[in-house]
């Protein structure tokens, strides 16, 4: 179903849009994220799995809080 330019969405439509919206939001920051470690970590790749376990820590609490 077409949608006219400039009318108004209906509520289905705009929940339907947040569903699949969140979930490409959260990809393309990942990828994001991705490119800034794979152009910018500037120490030896041993040490990656420790930062990566780190920033998805943090992650983490910033977006549930603490549990």
């Amino acid at each position: 179903m077409l949608v006219d330019p400039g009318r108004e969405l209906t509520d289905v439509r705009k929940r339907c849009n947040t569903a699949l919206n969140r979930p490409r939001a959260a990809v393309e920051r990942a990828i994001a994220h991705w490119k800034v470690i794979r152009t910018s970590f500037r120490r030896s790749l041993e040490e990656l799995p420790a930062v990566l376990r780190t920033v998805t820590k943090l992650e983490t609490f910033r977006f549930y809080g603490q549990s």
